[in-house]
């Protein structure tokens, strides 16, 4: 008899067996807990006979002493890197349409600026070399 995938259970053929962890495992079930990204022989991370890959493998959590701003901001920094909340925003957004984009403070100067641009009176150069401009033309 087949022996049961670590994760979803069914029997595992010897053809799409991977042995890790003491267990199991389909191919495309052998994923990180977290984020669901395939995982490999060379590249998981087992915790608790469970895959991980190198981004979520849990780590120890700091003590209250060692919370200092700089280890907070780099665990916030972190959890702002991780793919899995690229992932999930990816996921809840899809089919919904393009994005929208934000009027930055930026973004309203070099529209301005275009427009400025796009709108300056069109007096042929020639004539203003030569004087002659009449003031209906600036």
């Amino acid at each position: 008899m087949n022996p049961p995938c670590g994760r979803c259970k069914k029997p595992v053929y010897p053809t799409e067996k991977i042995n890790c962890l003491d267990k199991y495992w389909h191919k495309g079930c052998f994923s990180c807990e977290v984020c669901k990204m395939a995982l490999s022989m060379t590249n998981y991370k087992g915790f608790e006979k469970k895959p991980y890959c190198s981004m979520h493998y849990p780590k120890t959590s700091f003590t209250i002493v060692t919370d200092t701003p700089e280890n907070l901001r780099l665990k916030q920094q972190s959890m702002l890197n991780s793919q899995a909340l690229y992932k999930e925003e990816f996921e809840k957004n899809k089919g919904k349409g393009f994005s929208v984009v934000v009027d930055t403070p930026e973004m309203q100067r070099v529209k301005k600026t275009q427009d400025q641009i796009s709108n300056v009176s069109a007096v042929p150069y020639w004539n203003i070399l030569r004087g002659r401009f009449s003031s209906s033309a600036v």
